[in-house]
């Protein structure tokens, strides 16, 4: 297997809903990975991609003025979002790998900040994910130590994956990265082999 490509879930569907003002779907992930390729030059190469997200939190709380039951898997989002992953899952040459998303209590929307009387829909949830960037680097590690990749393509703006990708660099892996516009530390640029900023509609367009 030539190439790996490697990518952070929740920010790839953040650049995706920001250019579109829609919700990547399992077969739009498919397409940006088969544009990406194309993008760096890689076009035809075997290649397998790995997605790094998390389920959507399924905890049970209360609102935070009504007080009375939540469960977030009564929402539109955590059907959306389980279906995003067990879609992309089934995607030919595409593996998911899965962090856990937790709830830790409620916090005040901007927008809110200046008014005096409050609602539930006043909050938003605080969610943060766990173990998604350990499962990127711990794989980032077993491809340069097994060599089963000659080439890795990390789709990421996260300078906490400099580490990895020097071990990468440093095994004979040839490291791509894909910033996708996003404001990023001129150090993690610098750590890999090639760096392409542009953004996602770039990106998507590319033949």
């Amino acid at each position: 297997m030539k190439v790996a490509v490697l990518i952070d879930g929740a920010f790839l569907r953040k650049k995706y809903h920001a250019a579109y003002r829609e919700n990547i779907t399992p077969e739009k992930t498919e397409a940006f990975v088969k544009k990406a390729l194309s993008f760096l030059g890689l076009s035809g190469s075997d290649y397998r991609a790995y997605f790094y997200d998390c389920r959507p939190c399924d905890a049970k709380t209360s609102l935070p003025v009504s007080n009375r039951q939540f469960q977030f898997e009564r929402t539109q989002q955590f059907r959306d979002g389980n279906a995003l992953l067990d879609g992309i899952a089934e995607l030919d040459f595409f593996a998911v790998r899965e962090g856990q998303l937790l709830f830790s209590g409620w916090s005040l929307k901007k927008s809110f900040y200046t008014q005096t009387e409050h609602t539930d829909e006043s909050f938003s949830p605080n969610l943060s994910q766990k173990g998604v960037d350990m499962k990127i680097g711990l794989d980032v590690a077993w491809i340069s130590y097994e060599k089963t990749f000659e080439q890795i393509v990390l789709v990421t703006a996260d300078s906490d994956f400099i580490p990895a990708i020097k071990v990468a660099r440093r095994g004979g892996i040839f490291v791509h990265l894909l910033t996708l516009n996003h404001g990023v530390l001129n150090t993690l640029c610098k750590n890999a082999d090639v760096t392409r900023r542009n953004p996602i509609r770039d990106i998507m367009s590319a033949d």
